[in-house]
This record gives structure tokens, sequence and C-alpha cells, in this order.
């Protein structure tokens, strides 16, 4: 399992009330959904085997109302903005997760005139069986 699907895993066992989240890009349809993707981060720390991985969580609505896109975002910064220490569906041991700005930041329409946010956010995650067996 990756990383990505772990997130979109542990999402989907939150039971918040969110379109369709996909990894790494959206389709061009529903207009209401989600995608989950990682973008460069620092260094990895291999004293301690953790990775400092950066996470984007991009969400669009409806042309009609832009706060349905706003509230998604604002719904995944407020489950996710300081988790710390729980392993992930796939056995990554999630350390910390910090949002990376004060919540979701409004980047424009797409194409077809629908809004879009979005929340980053940098986890400190290991997938080393020690980590797994002695959080």
């Amino acid at each position: 399992m990756t990383l990505l699907e772990e997130v979109i895993a542990y999402l989907g066992g939150l039971d918040l009330d969110l379109g369709p989240v996909y990894s790494t890009k959206m389709p061009a349809a529903p207009d209401r959904c989600m995608a989950v993707a990682r973008y460069g981060g620092s260094e990895s720390l291999l004293a301690d085997n953790y990775d400092q991985v950066r996470l984007q969580f991009r969400c669009r609505g409806p042309a009609a109302d832009v706060r349905v896109a706003e509230r998604d975002a604002e719904l995944i910064y407020d489950a996710l903005n300081g988790l710390e220490g729980i392993t992930l569906p796939g056995g990554t041991w999630l350390s910390l997760m910090v949002g990376l700005n004060a919540g979701p930041v409004y980047i424009g329409q797409d194409a077809n005139g629908r809004d879009e946010y979005t929340v980053n956010f940098r986890a400190s995650v290991s997938r080393t069986a020690s980590h797994r067996e002695n959080p």
C-alpha cells in the first residue's frame, strides 16, 4: 500500500462529509472531489528512519458554490493538523502531521469555473518495522 493510499484510507475511516478522494490527480468529473498528492520535502532522517514528506490536498467544488470546496478543505485541515502518534492503515507510523499554512488556500478556478482550495502538510513518517511495533 502506498503512502497516498494509506492517507486516503485513513480519511475514509473518519466519516467526513467529503466527495470522492483520488490519488495524485482529479478526473474531469465529478465537480466535487479531492486529490491527495506528494511533493518535495526535506531530506530523510537516516539516523532514525523517518521521512519528512509533504502532502497536498486539492479540493474542488461545483461552480455554483465556492463554499463547498472551502468547507471540504477546512474539514481536511481540522482533521489532520496536529495528528500524531498513529499507525496508518497500511502500517506506516505517522509521528506528526502539521499544516504548512494557517488553513486552506484559495488557488482559483479550473477551466470549467469550479473553485479550488489546497491544504498542505508536512508529515513525519516511518515505514520501518521497528517503528510500527514500538511506536
